[in-house]
């Protein structure tokens, strides 16, 4: 594609140019070890064996008692999947610093397009950067409180299901408090995401190995969902992500397949309760239950609900039995007839058949499309650019979209 993307080539990403080491305090190296060991969940013996330490030796280094010798820090932050400009306290540009940490990642279950995908967005974002200075991600003071509310009110992991359970709804109930949604439908959940929360959103067709990525840390903050699954089942993906980032997660890359989003784990249980409570709020159903069908479930009224909100089968009935509305039995035998051919036999509630159309969307996050737009009619970087954000060919079609037509075309 063109020019301006050298760092794209096959997608290697390789490590950035490092400075010379430069004298730091054993402590600052030590704590920043400590910090990405623990953001990819290894233990000080694990971490201790791809350096060649013991984990005392390790031990040592994360508590400022035993410096990092210039030959073994490549080492730790190959590792680690970090810059050696990292370890040092060096200033990297934080998109780059990401990407590296990304690249870093190799386990074969981390290898997949939604990571492919999150590296080229990081990588452009970087470029833009340098060349045309988009504007900075900022929440609103909205997107503030929740955030501070979840920093202090749900620090805490959850000890038990009904726990994580309940911090999943405060933390939904406290999005829509303060920013004012009310029991409505969630329109545009990408949109609304980055506009309340600074947090980059993509939506591309992926494939189903991997239903989407969240990465965040050190001054970036990227959600990317695969469309190649259902619309409701996206939405989910985009709610679950976005969850793990509101509640500060500390691994600083969360790659997600559907097993992983419903592991029986208490942190998943507590984002998915989230997602569910986000997405189909309690008083929501209950007033379209009673609108349509005196407050019961049936096949009709469950079909019009994902169509409302905008939601799967499975992430509805989910909802449903938490709030005692079915069984767990019956929620199985729901799921058993299947969406389509529920949606198909009541059509007439389910005019876009939202919760099972799979569309294969391609969406670029706002603030980067933007950025690439107007810098490349002011040719500060290539079209190939705007392609990328986009997944188009760089073409005298594309052309003409990005340098004759108004900026509405890429809103």
């Amino acid at each position: 594609m063109g020019d301006g993307l050298t760092g794209l080539e096959a997608l290697g990403l390789a490590p950035p140019v490092e400075q010379s080491p430069k004298t730091a305090a054993p402590a600052e190296v030590g704590r920043r070890v400590c910090e990405a060991r623990r953001r990819r969940a290894l233990t000080g013996e694990a971490l201790g064996g791809l350096v060649g330490l013991g984990k005392d030796q390790v031990s040592k280094i994360e508590n400022g008692r035993r410096k990092v010798s210039v030959r073994e820090l490549p080492k730790f932050a190959a590792a680690l999947g970090v810059t050696v400009a990292h370890l040092l306290g060096q200033t990297t540009r934080p998109s780059l610093a990401m990407a590296h940490r990304l690249a870093g990642d190799t386990t074969p279950e981390a290898d997949n397009n939604a990571k492919r995908r999150a590296l080229e967005l990081l990588e452009v974002e970087d470029i833009l950067v340098q060349r045309a200075q988009p504007r900075p991600s900022s929440s609103t003071a909205a997107g503030q409180a929740v955030l501070e509310f979840a920093g202090k009110e749900l620090l805490q992991r959850p000890r038990n299901r009904p726990e994580a359970e309940r911090q999943g709804k405060r933390l939904a109930e406290q999005v829509r408090r303060d920013l004012g949604l009310g029991s409505y439908e969630l329109g545009d959940l990408p949109g609304l995401i980055e506009r309340h929360f600074a947090v980059d959103v993509a939506l591309s067709p992926l494939g189903t190995a991997t239903d989407g990525l969240c990465v965040h840390g050190d001054g970036v903050a990227l959600i990317v969902a695969s469309t190649d699954f259902s619309q409701g089942h996206v939405r989910f993906t985009l709610a679950h992500e976005f969850g793990h980032h509101l509640l500060g997660d500390p691994r600083d890359v969360i790659n997600e397949g559907e097993r992983d989003m419903f592991a029986d784990d208490l942190q998943e249980r507590r984002v998915n309760a989230f997602a569910g409570h986000l997405l189909t709020p309690e008083e929501g159903i209950r007033e379209t239950l009673g609108w349509l069908s005196d407050g019961r479930v049936t096949e009709r009224s469950l079909v019009a609900l994902m169509e409302q909100f905008g939601v799967s089968l499975a992430a509805l009935v989910y909802q449903l039995c938490v709030m005692g509305l079915i069984t767990y039995d019956q929620g199985r035998q729901l799921r058993t007839q299947g969406a389509h051919n529920l949606v198909a036999r009541h059509s007439s509630v389910a005019p876009t058949g939202a919760g099972v159309t799979v569309r294969h969307t391609v969406r670029a996050p706002e603030r980067l499309l933007s950025a690439a737009v107007h810098a490349a009619r002011s040719q500060r970087v290539g079209l190939g650019v705007v392609a990328t954000l986009l997944q188009r060919e760089d073409d005298d079609a594309l052309w003409d979209a990005v340098m004759e037509a108004e900026p509405e075309v890429f809103a």
